[in-house]
């Protein structure tokens, strides 16, 4: 029976610490699900060129070789712009291609241009481009010197 005292009390004792840190844990537990709800499903936003230049400026375009720009769209565009070389001798070609058809392009297979100049020493492209990604490509592979090109492109 004394056992039986001693443990009641104890019981007593512990009994409203005891609520206390269950009320404690389930406030703790609320407060964790409030503040951490899922939000919103992330959706990805493909980035893309917006309006504007380019190219811009003049660039060098090494003898053998080229100079490219990437292009990302999510939206139908216009690509429009005009090229010159330093002088009449000097020919570049520009070309603006898909990301397929670039790579094949870079090793020399068949491909298409979405646009393409030819070997001139100036010209003037605008294309309207559907959502993709392109390459505006100045091409200097047949000549042994660098060329000078002066460029203004721009995406409407």
């Amino acid at each position: 029976m004394f056992s039986n005292i001693e443990s009641e009390k104890l019981f007593r004792i512990w009994r409203w610490p005891a609520i206390a840190v269950v009320v404690l844990a389930v406030l703790v537990a609320i407060q964790i699900l409030r503040v951490n709800k899922p939000g919103p499903p992330v959706v990805e936003v493909v980035p893309y060129a917006t309006p504007g230049p380019i190219v811009l400026g003049d660039l060098v375009v090494p003898a053998g070789d080229y100079v490219s720009t990437r292009i990302q769209l999510n939206r139908r565009a216009k690509l429009s712009g005009t090229f010159r070389t330093k002088d009449v001798k000097s020919r570049v070609s520009v070309l603006v291609m898909n990301e397929e058809d670039f790579d094949q392009w870079k090793m020399n297979r068949t491909h298409t241009s979405v646009a393409q100049t030819g070997y001139v020493p100036g010209g003037k492209l605008s294309p309207v481009l559907e959502p993709g990604i392109y390459f505006l490509v100045f091409d200097n592979r047949i000549n042994d010197t660098s060329e000078l090109v002066h460029a203004e492109f721009l995406l409407e």
